[in-house]
C-alpha cells in the first residue's frame, strides 16, 4: 500500500457498496503473481507461473490467509501443534489477560517474518466480536513504520472491517508486527481469571511456492 489510505465498511457489504475494493484487490493480485513469478519461477511468464488452487509442480499457488503464518499475542504461532497459537488454537481468535499496548499478530518465524515461500496480499482486517476492545492499531514492516489508527468507528458497525485503498504485500521472509491498544478492564471469569477473546482476521489471499506446505490438516503447523 502507497500512501495508507483505508475506509471502515460492513465486511457483508463491501464488494456491493465499494466497487473500488474489487479494482484494488485485483490490482494487489496482480502485483502479487508478478512478485511470486520474478521471485519464484523467473524464466516463465505470469500466466505460466500461477496455478491457482491447483498448481503444478512447476507453478506457485494461492489459498486465504492462513493463522498458521502468524504469531498471536503471546509469541505463539497460531496453529494447532501441541495448541499453540489462537483460543482454539489454529484461529483467528485470541485470548488477551491484559490491557493496553500490545503486540497482537506477527510473522512466526525468527524475527517475526513470514515464512519462507509464503507471499501475502493483505487488503485489510476484519473484527468480528461482540464486544470490540481493540480501540487502536499500527503496524510496521522489516522496511517501512505506518501511524497510528483509531478504529472505535467501528462499533457503529455490524460487521465491522478496515479495507485498505491499496493492499500491502507482504513478502517471504520480510517482518511484520501489527500493534493494538486493548481496552480494559479485562473481564474476570468465574475462576478469578481475566480473560478476553477477540478476533482479529487478516482479509487477502496467500501465495505459496511449494503446495505441499498447505496440504497439511486443517489448522496444523506451516
Amino acid at each position: 500500500m502507497g500512501q495508507g489510505g483505508y475506509i471502515f465498511a460492513e465486511w457483508d457489504s463491501i464488494q456491493k457498496e465499494y466497487p473500488d475494493f474489487q479494482r484494488a484487490f485485483a490490482d494487489l493480485e496482480a502485483k502479487t503473481i508478478r512478485s511470486c513469478t520474478d521471485k519464484w519461477f523467473p524464466k516463465l511468464t505470469p500466466e505460466q507461473a500461477f496455478g491457482g488452487l491447483t498448481p503444478n509442480s512447476d507453478q506457485f499457488g494461492r489459498t486465504t490467509i492462513l493463522p498458521a503464518l502468524f504469531d498471536d499475542n503471546a509469541g505463539n504461532p497460531m496453529d494447532n501443534t501441541a495448541g499453540m497459537g489462537g483460543s482454539p488454537a489454529g484461529t483467528w481468535r485470541q485470548l488477551f489477560d491484559s490491557s493496553g499496548h500490545q503486540m497482537i499478530l506477527q510473522g512466526n518465524r525468527t524475527g517475526e517474518v513470514i515464512p519462507e515461500d509464503f507471499q501475502v496480499s493483505w487488503v485489510g482486517l476484519a473484527f468480528p466480536n461482540k464486544e470490540q476492545h481493540i480501540s487502536e492499531i499500527r503496524w510496521q514492516t522489516s522496511d517501512r513504520k505506518y501511524g497510528r489508527i483509531n478504529i472505535e468507528e467501528m462499533r457503529t458497525y455490524n460487521k465491522p472491517a478496515i479495507i485498505f485503498e491499496e493492499g500491502f504485500l507482504l513478502k517471504e521472509e520480510q517482518a511484520f508486527h501489527l500493534y493494538g491498544y486493548v481496552e480494559g478492564p479485562i473481564p474476570v471469569d468465574h475462576e478469578g481469571n481475566e480473560r478476553l477473546f477477540q478476533r482479529i482476521v487478516m482479509l487477502g489471499s496467500a501465495y505459496y511456492r511449494v503446495i505441499d506446505k498447505v496440504l497439511g490438516a486443517p489448522g496444523s503447523a506451516i
